[in-house]
């Protein structure tokens, strides 16, 4: 088992009928004691770095990878925040789904085909780490001279657009209805399934967001939100060795009202109501 705080690590290699995933964790981003509200993204970090600002909070992993990822596998991908600054934060997290596909040989006629391969480069190569480089024509090497021609890029919603992971809600892609990702349902809620009065430490869906519901102290972790990843073992023949990637972006605020505005929550929203008293 490896731990890590940033960049989400490739789970599989590059084997004909394996699907090849790797997840991206959001980097730890440092910033001034004037800034109320930092976004984590996808940068990577020195983690060496000392740390003397005062805002500062880093997204938590634990992942083990599966080298022999097929259809019907669960590779553990545990995620959670954790404050490793010197103030309370509120954090908030939110999750964006990357599926790419690559033509098949279909010259054998059986349907099975293996995946097609050229010699040379597009002009415009697919990194693995950038989900910017995913385009449709793009190429993915293999090696020196083999090189994967990408067919589709597919994203979380029916425009193909950059549309955060809804919870309990349809993936209209079809390549991503073959992945299911396990949260950790015993402590996340959602307007139709409220926390009694009294329950602490969870998180609430709403509207992209999955918010915690303590403010974090110094030193202090939520608790899991996600806890791994599983292929369908029906998975259809034209997604082997497809590439996924599940980006988490977080973000830390401080404990100013300022977090209601910024965070454009509505006094009389839920989630407004449970940050309400936390801020001041």
């Amino acid at each position: 088992m490896r731990k890590g705080r940033r960049l989400l690590r490739t789970i599989n290699q590059n084997k004909p009928f394996l699907a090849i995933f790797s997840v991206f964790l959001s980097l730890l981003l440092v910033v001034g004691s004037t800034y109320s509200w930092i976004t984590y993204s996808d940068e990577k970090i020195n983690p060496s770095m000392t740390n003397t600002k005062k805002l500062s909070a880093t997204i938590d992993e634990v992942f083990t990878p599966n080298l022999q990822w097929i259809p019907g596998t669960t590779t553990e991908m545990k995620l959670s925040v954790k404050n490793n600054g010197q103030i309370p934060a509120i954090v908030r997290i939110s999750l964006y789904e990357f599926l790419g596909q690559f033509e098949q040989d279909m010259t054998d006629g059986t349907g099975n085909g293996s995946l097609k391969t050229v010699s040379k480069s597009s002009g415009s190569d697919i990194k693995m780490e950038d989900v910017a480089t995913w385009t449709k024509g793009s190429t993915y090497k293999l090696a020196s001279g083999k090189y994967y021609i990408a067919s589709e890029i597919y994203k979380a919603d029916k425009n193909n657009s950059n549309t955060a992971y809804v919870y309990n809600g349809n993936r209209l892609t079809e390549g991503l209805n073959y992945l299911t990702i396990q949260f950790n349902s015993t402590v996340i809620y959602d307007v139709n399934n409220k926390p009694a009065t009294g329950v602490r430490h969870y998180w609430y869906y709403s509207e992209g967001y999955f918010y915690y519901s303590e403010v974090l102290q110094p030193n202090e972790q939520t608790k899991q939100l996600i806890q791994s990843v599983t292929v369908d073992k029906m998975l259809p023949n034209k997604y082997k060795s497809s590439l996924y990637q599940l980006i988490p972006v977080m973000d830390a605020h401080d404990i100013t009202k300022s977090l209601l505005a910024d965070w454009e929550l509505t006094s009389n929203s839920y989630v407004g109501t449970m940050y309400r008293e936390k801020v001041r």
